[in-house]
């Protein structure tokens, strides 16, 4: 009886040790990742950095400065930002899920959802419409410099596509580049059409669930505030919030979490979520002076492993600027949010010096 008790705590010894060996080099691997962060990251940075070496490695974030100033409320890793144009990738991935299903064709003209259009905006595609590449004049901007109040309006994207999108072509569809809200409240009213609901709903349920995230959703209103979204201001310290009508939904009136973002590319790049041609769609660059795919941009980074090829996925919303920089291949993740109208060419350098170590 004592060989065994002995042999049963030798084994249980062992696994003990094991067990410990593994807990601190996994601190190890976390003390180190972080240490990357500080090395790299200001320590007056303001709001949420996270980063992570692979898929199945933990996701390290630091949080720093307020989200709130009056009253001074600190950010914190769970800490909710707007996300901007970030929300045209997530547009992006619902619409290619919708042609998973064979509800949507990416090269089929509009006019199939949309016949009210005019004939020559009709033509356009999908495809066209998701790399900015539609000729169909930005009638939403044009019509917000005129009358400010356009943003208060309570129309949903069939109803704005319908109004803004219907004015002549400035260019043949697929020969010009511009970066328009326009083109994003017709993405959103073909999702309307082709899946008989609401855009965020669709959104919600094709996307949004399957990854399982609990802090990502459409804001009510751009300045919408609660005890777990960070405030926007810009860099003289007022608040700083953009319009955001129900109809320009597709084009950039999420808000989300670090926590969030890694989970929504975990879930596009290594799950079932999307076809593999599908997935595919996403990296094939469609304008190339711009680094463009479909909904987001496609950037080759030198890393200390080697050249990345990386879903680079930025959003501007006010004083609220983003990144989700992302290897496809492996899931080694940068993001950056910040609450205080920092350049997004600072934030885009704060990623590439990250992942140059990573």
């Amino acid at each position: 009886m004592r060989v065994h008790q002995s042999c049963f705590i030798s084994v249980a010894i062992f696994f003990m040790l094991s067990a410990n060996s593994a807990h601190a080099a996994e601190n190890a691997v976390q003390a180190g990742t972080a240490n990357v962060i500080d090395r790299h990251v200001a320590s007056d940075y303001n709001g949420v950095v996270a980063v992570r070496a692979e898929l199945n490695a933990p996701l390290l974030t630091r949080a720093t400065g307020l989200a709130g100033r009056d009253p001074a409320i600190p950010n914190n890793n769970g800490s909710r930002f707007m996300i901007g144009s970030i929300s045209k990738w997530i547009s992006a991935v619902t619409v290619l899920r919708l042609v998973d299903l064979g509800k949507l064709d990416l090269d089929t003209p509009i006019a199939r959802h949309l016949p009210e259009l005019p004939s020559d905006n009709g033509a356009v595609t999908l495809r066209q419409l998701l790399s900015n590449r539609s000729g169909i004049p930005n009638g939403v901007s044009t019509a917000l410099r005129k009358d400010p109040t356009i943003a208060q309006l309570d129309i949903g994207p069939v109803a704005g596509a319908l109004r803004f999108g219907a004015e002549p072509l400035n260019a043949a569809p697929g020969e010009k580049w511009e970066y328009s809200y326009t083109n994003w409240v017709l993405v959103a009213a073909v999702v309307e059409r082709a899946n008989n609901k609401p855009f965020m709903d669709t959104v919600r349920e094709l996307v949004l669930m399957p990854a399982h995230v609990h802090d990502t959703d459409f804001a009510a209103s751009a300045g919408e505030v609660s005890d777990k979204m960070a405030e926007a201001y810009a860099t003289s310290g007022a608040r700083k919030v953009s319009p955001a009508p129900p109809m320009v939904a597709a084009s950039g009136t999420l808000y989300s979490t670090a926590h969030d973002l890694v989970a929504l590319a975990d879930t596009v790049y290594f799950s079932k979520l999307l076809s593999d041609r599908a997935r595919k769609e996403l990296s094939n660059i469609q304008v190339a002076t711009e680094d463009y795919a479909l909904g987001g941009r496609v950037r080759s980074v030198n890393t200390g492993k080697g050249k990345r090829v990386l879903a680079w996925e930025s959003g501007s919303s006010g004083g609220y600027k983003t990144l989700l920089a992302y290897d496809p291949l492996d899931g080694c993740a940068v993001v950056l949010l910040n609450n205080t109208d920092m350049e997004q060419s600072e934030q885009a350098a704060i990623a590439i010096s990250l992942f140059g170590e990573m």
